[in-house]
């Protein structure tokens, strides 16, 4: 008699812990989708539709005391958008490592929209101004934007 109920909450147990791992293994973290649109490239047109990655950031020499005081932000139309993930490696040429924030549309876009770059970085009243703030405070020092259409095959 005891026996029904320690297998029913096992089988419980079970459903739940496969339903939660389901979701992760559906969509891998810290990946990026799709082509990346680079929005170096100023105005621009793009497949609609289609999924895709922004990733934008900053290189450092390794050894750098500001790396881990930027920040980057990314907005669509005027309204802030959050980062899926941040990714640091090495730039590849031995002397650098790289910080770049990664925005995936996974069911693209259509239409058009403007999409604005924001950096960040830590003032120290030698090469970024603090203004009065504390040393270490992020200050906006680049903006741009860019117009993407996203066209419809």
């Amino acid at each position: 008699m005891r026996r029904t109920p320690i297998a029913f909450a096992l089988a419980i147990t079970v459903l739940l812990l496969g339903l939660t791992a389901a979701p992760s293994l559906a969509a891998p973290r810290n990946q990026a989708v799709g082509d990346r649109l680079d929005l170096r490239a100023g105005d621009q047109a793009f497949p609609g539709s289609t999924p895709f990655h922004i990733d934008h950031g900053f290189v450092f020499a390794i050894g750098d005391r500001t790396i881990g005081l930027t920040s980057f932000m990314l907005d669509m139309d005027g309204t802030d958008l959050t980062a899926d993930f941040i990714r640091w490696s090495p730039a590849g040429d031995g002397f650098s490592v790289d910080e770049l924030w990664y925005f995936n549309f996974p069911a693209g876009l259509t239409g058009t929209h403007v999409f604005t770059r924001h950096y960040f970085v830590a003032c120290d009243d030698a090469g970024t101004p603090c203004d009065g703030n504390r040393i270490n405070t992020p200050v906006e020092t680049f903006t741009i934007s860019a117009v993407v259409t996203f066209t419809t095959p």
